[in-house]
């Protein structure tokens, strides 16, 4: 099954106004770049773009009103593989929310950029390699640029 672009865009327009509401709550330190920049931005972004994806599917067929917001089956639906790569992304999101507290960035992200380098057929030793090496410069990249602070779980050291 297919969304229309129409759902899809309201989805994400909902997503940013969610994760802009949450942010407006953040500490704002005087003098730096707070928490809340980064996440406000990308919300704002999600929010602007979904709602505009979302015009533009209902202004795109004009003549057709009730197809903008019916759903179509598409054949690639019925590969497993293909529902499963649809299913990771939004889980490893939650996962990672939920698991770094706990475990820390770096133990959590590896895994999990592994697993669905795994997903799009990557070969295990450079998605491996790959995993670890996007999981330490991101992690470099926040902690020490953005200075936002990461979970650092067991594996506290003077990088993170």
């Amino acid at each position: 099954m297919r969304l229309p672009d129409t759902w899809t865009g309201l989805a994400f327009a909902c997503l940013g106004g969610f994760v802009v509401l949450r942010v407006t709550g953040f500490p704002e330190p005087a003098g730096a770049a707070s928490p809340r920049l980064f996440p406000y931005i990308i919300g704002s972004a999600f929010a602007g773009l979904g709602l505009a994806i979302a015009a533009r599917s209902i202004y795109a067929s004009p003549g057709q009103a009730g197809r903008a917001f019916r759903p179509q089956a598409d054949d690639w639906m019925r590969k497993p593989l293909h529902m499963l790569r649809v299913f990771l992304i939004p889980a490893t999101v939650v996962l990672f929310g939920l698991l770094s507290p706990v475990f820390g960035t770096v133990l959590v992200a590896v895994p999990l950029i592994f697993i669905n380098a795994l997903a799009w057929q990557e070969k295990p030793w450079p998605a491996l390699i790959t995993s670890a090496a996007i999981c330490v410069a991101v992690t470099l990249f926040f902690t020490k640029v953005m200075r936002v602070p990461l979970p650092a779980g067991p594996l506290p050291g003077p990088w993170f």
